[in-house]
């Protein structure tokens, strides 16, 4: 095997983490390899603050062979060199004596400088960059170039681009296999869901997770509500109030408020220019709550309103087979800005997949 068979194994190794267990960090593999190019040791990023990759795999190694100087790393991402929670990972491989590290993507963390201090202590530093990798880690990354969390813009829409009837009517445009990827995948992957005030009290959704022959889970949900409408007598019971243990609703205003509330609501102060809001202001103090990874299900609007802003990052589209022949029929996007070709917004395919006679598509969006 090569270089690249030996990452691709750490790859499926990092793929093992849940993104819920190990976040803010990234998903990190890593397998140590002998000079006979046999496996001696394995491990993957479980869960924030515990050992790293690097340390469960030259740990397990150590269990079949105490000298590793003969021996090959292979992670994923760049080790890091730097105390945090844990140790550095540099300080184990070096005083192990280590020969030679094969990296798969490197941390785009300032903080993060282990391939040079390898390198530099005379560590062999192999850096093959992997897409599928750097792939994997694309919240992670988001997070640490653009300092906020990542935006993923979920619809269901006709042929023709709508996504409901003149009244607001979308169940269903899509087939319960899709929907089941929205639970099973996208909501799944999520820490929050963005929605608005509108599509929570005319849906009367839990807006949670809801898997086959599992308890549905909880998940955080951000409404822009300028007018703290889901907080009226009259929307008391709404399915978003279930019992919450650990995830809250987040409600984006501009208006003060001063009654208690549930540990489980919290109202965050938001700029409304020119009456939609400005994400941009909110997106440290959303990190800062360990909320990396944004799906977004609202109208046409708020996702014209994200890519304005330029902060949405993907688009997870399931095209489904009707045509709604209505002019006044929801449009998946909605804005007068977007008038001509030279404005248009451009988008890179990364996935396509059928469910029954829906069709998934996934975009990067270029700005």
């Amino acid at each position: 095997m090569n270089s690249e068979d030996y990452l691709h194994i750490a790859f499926l190794l990092a793929k093992r983490a849940n993104s819920k267990d190990i976040r803010p960090n990234p998903y990190v593999g890593a397998i140590v390899v002998d000079n006979n190019g046999e496996i001696i040791g394995e491990g993957y990023h479980q869960k924030a603050g515990e050992a790293h990759a690097e340390v469960l795999a030259i740990n397990s190694a150590l269990i079949k062979n105490s000298d590793l100087s003969n021996a090959t790393l292979y992670v994923t991402m760049e080790p890091c060199s730097h105390t945090g929670k844990t140790p550095p990972c540099t300080n184990l491989i070096l005083a192990h004596k280590i020969p030679k590290v094969v990296i798969g993507s490197m941390d785009p963390n300032p903080l993060v400088s282990g391939a040079k201090i390898l390198s530099d202590a005379g560590v062999n530093v192999e850096i093959g960059i992997q897409p599928n990798i750097v792939e994997l880690n694309s919240t992670f990354n988001i997070n640490q170039l653009n300092k906020r969390p990542k935006y993923v813009l979920k619809a269901a829409t006709t042929i023709n681009g709508k996504i409901a009837d003149r009244h607001g009517n979308s169940k269903w445009i899509s087939n319960e296999k899709s929907r089941a990827y929205v639970h099973q995948i996208l909501r799944s992957n999520a820490d929050a869901i963005l929605t608005t005030a509108q599509t929570v009290i005319k849906d009367n959704a839990k807006m949670n997770i809801r898997v086959p022959d599992e308890d549905a889970k909880e998940l955080n949900l951000i409404i822009i509500d300028r007018a703290l409408a889901v907080l009226e007598v009259q929307n008391k019971n709404l399915g978003i109030f279930y019992q919450r243990n650990r995830t809250k609703i987040y409600l984006l205003t501009d208006k003060e408020y001063t009654d208690e509330l549930p540990k489980n609501i919290e109202i965050i102060k938001a700029n409304f220019p020119e009456g939609a809001i400005d994400l941009s202001e909110l997106n440290e103090l959303l990190l800062s709550k360990n909320i990396c990874e944004i799906l977004v299900e609202g109208g046409g609007k708020l996702n014209a309103t994200l890519i304005k802003q330029q902060i949405a990052d993907e688009l997870a589209m399931f095209i489904c087979p009707s045509l709604l022949l209505d002019n006044e029929a929801i449009n998946v996007f909605n804005d007068s800005e977007f008038q001509s070709i030279e404005n248009s917004v451009q988008l890179n395919l990364t996935e396509t997949t059928q469910y029954d006679n829906d069709i998934f598509l996934k975009y990067l969006i270029s700005y």
